[in-house]
């Protein structure tokens, strides 16, 4: 299945290469038994008093040219092959890690899958630059040299190949067991690589609650297990390869002895005895080479199965006939979800979102707010019921077209390792340097940007290392604005930002959100206020539904509750409190 695979991934080009390499290899291979062959004759010839220096000089210069041109064609080939491989399969990875749903990344860890795409990609390529270009050119090379031997001497060929089935079924019994011991190292591997990555990650965490001994423990326990499943590979290698050497050497010691008694007894010429010696260990450089294929195979092996992995892992389903909406309305039918199958996390939920209106999610945490915006950008797929678009169920769109339809702003924004405009760039790629800017004057961000060293071209670092919270949430609003999507969807940007940046926002967001229709996360109630609808969610089920004021005026309602306990009492469910200032559609977040 591997070989069927690889063959299929690798581009036509890809496969060209491989073939030159191997040939190459073998022309090279050959021309240095022929130069040791030449030289032999030519001993032999000398002795006769019948050497021409000329015709040897040429023989060995053109053997000589062509094996060092065969060997840099061969050897330049086989590593654009694996170039070409690793290439085609990284970018299969990166297609196929978009194409699938949240549920897989919380499932998966980003030190695995940063494992698969670097080390275990780069395995891959041992398979095409080291593996069969070596093998099959070893292969025909040992062919032609068992022929020829055959064809001297058919008695001295049998001679030579005495023990190596031997050496080959031992291989193969040491293959099978050393395939389970290469697999224990790489699941060793990937997750120390994993404990590594959130040791990282959580380094300030960590000090600040003194807990690195915690991780270290834990560190600690991934590199020994680590170490003991490498050690434990490594022990059964080199003996199971120690015997296998052996073995082959067996068969040469064989071929010198019975070579011998042939000599002796006058059935072969001292000559055509040394022709053999002189070939004999070309003959077995392919099989003492298995060594080196073996360690490649098992290690190409292994990451194949976990790429395979990647590779098989369901995708978000596309409709073979995607459906169109009508509006820009959100819709949620009797919908239920469960991450845990013991425990739902969304029970009977129905609402109906007006297009160009805003409504606000509240609840405990737990409550199902989340889970409610993953359902609506398809993270997961709804168990029970549906969720529609426009009158159009969202699993009837095609993926791409569902998610431009809405810009996200979150609260844990996600900046990459790129100048100021190509992070704002990510909410539409082909837009100009104007657009960028017109967006960054939206989200009140524009005027900061101008401070920085090179303004629009400055480099961030990773997930904008320097920046403050209330400046990467603005510029998650650029991108919003850029995009320009007909929905956004709001996990409240200001919940964790200082007041200067807090009054930034809501102005940036309150512009965001006119004439768009908005769902929002609201975490402080006394910014949803204003919001055309409001959805109160208690351990995945809707409660209660309402404007702010109506929702006040419910006795002992669990919003009221929420209200009183966030923002605190107020006199009277009659009178509301005083309102916050409001933009021209009488929204503000």
């Amino acid at each position: 299945m591997m070989i069927t695979q690889v063959l299929h991934t690798l581009t036509t080009d890809g496969r060209h290469m491989i073939a030159l390499s191997v040939m190459g290899f073998a022309v090279s291979a050959l021309c240095g038994v022929a130069i040791m062959l030449v030289a032999l004759f030519a001993i032999e010839a000398a002795l006769r008093s019948a050497l021409d220096i000329v015709v040897l000089c040429g023989a060995l210069a053109t053997l000589l040219a062509v094996k060092t041109f065969a060997g840099i064609v061969a050897d330049k080939q086989k590593h654009e092959a694996g170039f070409d491989l690793t290439f085609e399969v990284r970018s299969r990875i990166v297609h196929k890690l978009k194409s699938l749903s949240l549920g897989y990344y919380t499932k998966g860890r980003l030190g695995e899958i940063s494992e698969i795409v670097h080390k275990d990609v780069d395995n891959m390529e041992l398979i095409v630059g080291h593996l069969w270009t070596r093998m099959l050119a070893d292969v025909i090379v040992s062919l032609v040299i068992l022929v020829g031997c055959a064809l001297f001497d058919w008695r001295m060929a049998l001679l030579m190949l005495s023990t190596l089935p031997v050496g080959i079924a031992w291989l193969v019994v040491g293959l099978a067991h050393g395939e389970r011991l290469e697999a224990e190292v790489g699941d060793a591997s990937a997750s120390m690589a994993s404990l590594f990555v959130e040791y990282v990650r959580g380094m300030p965490l960590l000090k600040a609650f003194s807990r690195c001994a915690t991780l270290d423990e834990l560190l600690a326990g991934a590199v020994s297990d680590f170490g003991e499943a490498s050690a434990r590979a490594s022990h059964n290698r080199a003996f199971v390869l120690s015997v296998y050497n052996l073995i082959v050497d067996g068969a040469l010691l064989v071929a010198i002895i019975g070579g011998l008694v042939l000599v002796r007894t006058g059935e072969l010429a001292p000559f055509s005895f040394l022709v053999f010696v002189v070939v004999a260990p070309e003959l077995y450089k392919p099989y003492l080479a298995l060594e080196s294929h073996w360690a490649n195979f098992l290690k190409a092996k292994d990451s194949f199965g976990r790429i395979q992995k990647v590779a098989g892992a369901a995708s978000v389903p596309e409709p073979k006939h995607p459906a169109r909406p009508h509006d820009h309305s959100i819709a949620f039918e009797h919908v239920g979800f469960s991450y845990d199958p013991d425990r739902p996390a969304l029970q009977d939920v129905s609402f109906f979102v007006p297009e160009g209106s805003l409504c606000a999610l509240v609840g405990d945490s737990g409550a199902g707010k989340s889970t409610v915006v993953n359902l609506l950008l398809r993270f997961w797929d709804v168990k029970d019921g549906s969720i529609r678009i426009g009158g159009a169920d969202i699993r009837d769109l095609h993926y791409d077209d569902l998610l431009d339809q809405m810009s996200i702003v979150m609260q844990d924004v996600r900046l990459f390792a790129d100048t100021v405009a190509g992070n704002i760039r990510m909410g539409r790629a082909e837009a100009t340097d104007e657009d960028v800017i017109a967006a960054a004057r939206a989200a009140r961000i524009h005027d900061f940007i101008t401070t920085l060293p090179d303004g629009y071209d400055t480099m961030l670092g990773e997930n904008g290392v320097g920046l403050s919270g209330g400046q990467r949430q603005r510029l998650s609003v650029a991108r919003a604005f850029l995009k320009d999507a007909p929905i956004v969807v709001l996990d409240e940007a200001t919940a964790n930002v200082d007041p200067v940046n807090e009054a930034l926002m809501q102005d940036a967001i309150s512009a965001l959100a006119r004439g768009r229709t908005v769902l929002v996360i609201a975490h402080h109630l006394a910014t949803v206020r204003s919001a055309d609808q409001i959805l109160v969610l208690s351990e995945g089920r809707l409660v209660e539904r309402g404007t702010h004021h109506e929702l006040m005026t419910v006795p002992d309602g669990r919003y009221r509750r929420l209200w009183e306990r966030s923002v605190g009492k107020w006199p009277g469910a009659d009178s509301p409190p005083h309102e916050s200032s409001h933009d021209e559609t009488g929204r503000r977040l």
